[in-house]
């Protein structure tokens, strides 16, 4: 719905207006808690007073949330996220039992100043103007926008458009934002078997300045575009203004299924442009993360400031490993048992087995996604984790039933028909680099990678996928720059990020370094790790620590324990490397038998 100006309102007698307030807080089933419902009688009290201007976070925090005059709205954001649930509890009254109320309190987004409307009839007669908006969904036609002349609500408007409600000053133009193959007109949102969903809403204005308005307006679209390309979420965008179009899901269908919100602020001090964004379990509202992001103004482009920080919010709010994830993977763990869940459930387990790959995870994993796919023959998500695990199966040996050439042939048959179904899957294009590279071909590998990194540059999992390429080639000056990258774009990166780095300082002979990145590289239980952790060690000569690590390799791997140069040779590494850790093993060997400490 789109407001008036707050100057532009109508002349409505306070009394009516007191007594609509009144009407709303006595209900029973009004939901806002004591604290909003002290909110919504404030922000009215002061606009009936005259005083709009005064209605700002800091007197709000003073005066019903009990702050100090040093209250910090950046740092201390209850009044932004008690306003934001203010405005859905009077949205739910609206759409229900409010619906037939003579005035309209509401709260428009961007502010906490309320407006008042009368919700009288249409005038007999007279022909609203319209404006098309585009409804974001490719191939569905546009739909009209309903226009609010002066400022008149109409009671024909809520009782024809009650699916819509006033829950349009929140979502407005909700944006089935996903792959071409997963949308069509009349698109739904995804079943959460299938996936995350995230609705990215406005970003509120922080300050009046034309710059950080133009900022706030473009971050909503630049980021809802960054979060789609990850594989695993189904992204949604809300705009204050507008209305779902035709054939949009329904508002019970976003309150039912929609997981997230990504919101945030944006304001200007000086020269400097600041973004304040957070992750918000839609259950509870409890925020996951929040961050702040500040941006020198000065001789740069609004796309540059947009692209730099719309990217970061991305990668940390989208990447497997990151909170909407995690937090997602902890609901599937109570409804494994759920039908309509289990495919997802599947995939889900297996990007647990993948961060650390431990032996004993390996075959509920890979038994859960065939028979996934062989239930649901065209679930790519399903299709790009299962080419990981065949993969798997022969550079680990679990599966001793096929020769090596064929046990490749089976994970690319695997890879292939995800990429055949989508070729943008950023899984089954680093599925593709890790087969190539097993099977010899180094070049295809690393093609393969940049494909998942060009599809996905805010994806850590497919940045550092092409730095263990550049690292297993030899290319140090490539490999590690990019595990840097990863690293940092990473909520929690796995331990095996790690290991590129700890190589890297192993060919440089940088003992102290090594010893601080095979430390890290060790956690995961990878025998790579251990062998770092021990040569490290032991070129710093502490035995004791060199002897705990020799040992738990050796428990690990025999084979990269005893046989190191066939381990390395099995998994391609470069030469340099490969002599680097036959040597250092050697010595660390050594110094134990010669019982040096």
């Amino acid at each position: 719905m789109a407001y008036p100006d707050v100057n532009d309102q109508p002349c409505l007698d306070d009394v009516d207006i007191r007594r609509q307030l009144d009407r709303i807080l006595a209900y029973p089933e009004f939901q806002a808690s004591d604290r909003r419902r002290d909110l919504l009688r404030y922000i009215v009290e002061e606009a009936l007073a005259g005083r709009p201007s005064q209605i700002k976070a800091t007197t709000i925090a003073m005066a019903v949330f009990d702050r100090g005059p040093d209250f910090d709205q950046q740092s201390d954001p209850v009044v932004r996220l008690e306003a934001r649930k203010l405005r859905r509890d009077l949205d739910n009254y609206y759409a229900g039992a409010g619906r037939d109320d003579p005035i309209l309190i509401a709260v428009p987004k961007g502010g906490y100043v309320p407006v008042f409307s009368p919700m009288i009839g249409e005038e007999p007669g007279r022909d609203v103007p319209q404006e098309t908006v585009d409804t974001g969904i490719p191939g569905q036609a546009t739909a009209p926008e309903p226009a609010y002349g002066g400022w008149r609500s109409r009671t024909v408007f809520w009782r024809a458009a009650l699916t819509v409600t006033v829950i349009a000053l929140l979502v407005g133009a909700l944006v089935w934002a996903t792959r071409p193959e997963k949308q069509g007109e009349g698109a739904t949102l995804a079943m959460p078997s299938r996936g995350v969903t995230i609705l990215v809403e406005d970003f509120e204005l922080g300050s009046v300045d034309e710059l950080a308005t133009l900022l706030a307006q473009g971050l909503t679209h630049a980021v809802a575009a960054a979060l789609i390309r990850f594989p695993d979420l189904r992204i949604f965008r809300a705009s204050a203004q507008g209305s779902p179009g035709a054939g949009a899901p329904s508002i019970e269908a976003i309150s039912r299924q929609v997981e997230f919100l990504v919101a945030g602020s944006v304001w200007r001090e000086a020269d400097d442009l600041f973004v304040r964004a957070e992750l918000i379990r839609q259950a509870d509202q409890q925020i996951l993360w929040s961050e702040r992001y500040a941006e020198g103004a000065e001789g740069r482009s609004l796309t540059e400031i947009e692209d730099e920080i719309s990217s970061r919010i991305a990668s940390v709010v989208g990447q497997q490993y990151g909170l909407a994830m995690q937090d997602h993977r902890d609901g599937l763990k109570v409804a494994r048992s759920d039908p309509s869940v289990q495919g997802f459930a599947c995939v889900a387990r297996a990007q647990i087995y993948r961060r650390t790959y431990r032996t004993e995870e390996y075959q509920a994993a890979r038994d859960c996604l065939e028979e996934t796919v062989r239930k649901d023959p065209d679930y790519v998500r399903a299709w790009a984790m299962l080419a990981y695990l065949r993969n798997d199966a022969t550079r680990f040996g679990h599966d001793t039933a096929r020769t090596r050439e064929a046990g490749f042939d089976h994970a690319r048959e695997a890879a292939l028909r995800a990429l055949d179904l989508d070729p943008d899957d950023t899984d089954a294009l680093q599925a593709m680099s890790h087969i190539e590279q097993y099977s010899g071909d180094m070049d295809r590998s690393i093609d393969y990678a940049r494909r998942a990194v060009e599809v996905n540059p805010n994806d850590p999992a497919a940045v550092a996928n092409l730095g263990i390429r550049y690292h297993i080639h030899g290319r140090y000056d490539l490999a590690v720059p990019l595990m840097q990258q990863a690293i940092e774009l990473s909520v929690s990166p796995p331990p095996f990020y790690f290991h590129v780095l700890a190589a890297d300082h192993l060919i440089k002979q940088e003992w102290d370094d090594m010893l601080s990145a095979a430390q890290r590289a060790s956690l995961d239980g990878w025998s790579f790790g251990q062998a770092m952790l021990a040569i490290a060690h032991n070129e710093l000569s502490h035995g004791r620590a060199a002897a705990a690590a020799l040992g738990k390799l050796a428990e690990l791997d025999p084979v990269l324990s005893e046989t190191p140069r066939v381990w390395l040779d099995s998994h391609q590494a470069s030469p340099a490397l490969l002599e680097a850790v036959v040597a250092g093993l050697k010595r660390a060997n050594a110094a134990q038998r010669n019982g040096l400490p």
